[in-house]
């Protein structure tokens, strides 16, 4: 039948279709690997279509545009800047929209570390959206809501990955003007069964609940790839590839199957804005480096312009060349290689030794890096 169960192994789980089917007989079903796909209820298709209208994969050349600007972005306010995973740069642009008195969805955990994309309304929720969740952000009924509050003509910001913003602007079969949308530099997205297994694994090795998960924290080394976990009584950090669940988070074995035909992966952008770490700052621009992070925005549009312009009186900018601002993101160039291990490695994830079965190997360059002081790696980087 002509619907969107045509689409198999390269949905990418934005939910569109299930909110979009006026006969409301999609619903996204979990595969063993913990990933959302559409199930279509068939007796109840009218074969209308609606769906793969709506459906991102089927309108990849919908709002896209090559970035005409560049730039090194670094928040000037020290809470903020640490709170984030690079220099906070889509921190910035939410803290703009709640003070414009407008509404923000992004990815935030819930009291049980699940991942999903909340509304934002004011600054006590905003925090909740800072840093980066390396796991599949579950969209809900987000696009339905963002729908209802353009109609009441409340100023909206999206952020997520670029095939969550695609499956937006394709749900709403248009570019309203007080929309404006943040795309993330993906590399790709483990499911959010793996990092729930990974969690119970935590909560067995810390003997309490993690109740606190950061994949990008600052807190003892600076900007980097740390993460910092707490329970009650004990807190925990290592760098995300010695770690069981960031080492394959790294080495992409574990990636939705989408994510490595991504349409997206390219500088053709689907956001208004998009951010990432300006990895390469401390060579290209060493004097705007910082221990606390450092952002790239490519701006991407002329609203993306204009949301540039509002939120730039937060932080000290610095214009670059897009070259300088692809530095280590391969993704926008091409997608993730699908390694040969991605064939198996889910095999085994409803057996009880799951995560602790997984091998991190010893990388002797990764362990001498953790144990140097940030300030040698600094200055290295910048050598």
């Amino acid at each position: 039948m002509e619907n969107v169960a045509r689409i198999k192994e390269k949905c990418v789980g934005c939910k569109s279709c299930e909110q979009s089917c006026p006969k409301h007989c999609i619903s996204m079903v979990e595969n063993k690997e913990g990933f959302w796909y559409p199930s279509v209820d068939e007796k109840s298709c009218i074969e209308c279509k609606v769906c793969l209208k709506k459906c991102p994969v089927e309108n990849t050349g919908f709002h896209r545009n090559e970035p005409h600007k560049v730039w090194a972005w670094r928040n000037k306010n020290d809470v903020d800047i640490m709170c984030s995973a690079s220099g906070g740069a889509a921190d910035s642009a939410a803290k703009t929209i709640l003070q414009m008195g407008g509404v923000v969805y992004g990815a935030a955990y819930d009291e049980q570390l699940a991942v999903s994309h909340i509304e934002v309304t004011d600054e006590a929720e905003r925090e909740k959206l800072q840093s980066s969740k390396y796991v599949q952000s579950d969209p809900k009924d987000s696009y339905a809501k963002v729908k209802q509050r353009l109609s009441e003509g409340k100023t909206v910001l999206f952020t997520g990955t670029p095939c969550q913003i695609a499956g937006l602007y394709a749900f709403l079969g248009g570019n309203p003007e007080n929309l404006y949308t943040v795309d993330l530099i993906c590399h790709g997205v483990p499911s959010p069964k793996f990092f729930k297994k990974y969690l119970e694994y935590q909560n067995k090795q810390t003997a309490g609940r993690v109740i606190y998960f950061n994949f990008r924290s600052k807190d003892k080394r600076g900007w980097g790839t740390q993460y910092l976990l707490k329970t009650k009584t004990k807190t925990k950090t290592k760098t995300l590839s010695l770690d069981r669940y960031g080492k394959h988070f790294m080495d992409g074995d574990c990636y939705r199957e989408s994510c490595y035909q991504c349409a997206y992966a390219n500088t053709s952008r689907v956001g208004d804005l998009t951010v990432g770490d300006f990895w390469g700052i401390a060579k290209s621009h060493p004097s705007f480096n910082s221990p606390k992070g450092v952002s790239s925005v490519f701006v991407n549009s002329e609203k993306g312009q204009k949301l540039f312009e509002m939120m730039r009186v937060l932080a000290e900018v610095e214009e670059a060349t897009l070259e300088e601002g692809m530095v280590k993101q391969h993704n926008l160039v091409q997608p993730s290689n699908r390694p040969v291990t991605r064939d198996t490695f889910y095999k085994s994830i409803d057996e009880p030794g799951f995560i602790g079965n997984i091998k991190v190997g010893f990388q002797p360059k990764a362990r001498l890096k953790s144990v140097l002081p940030n300030k040698l790696i600094q200055k290295i980087k910048s050598l």
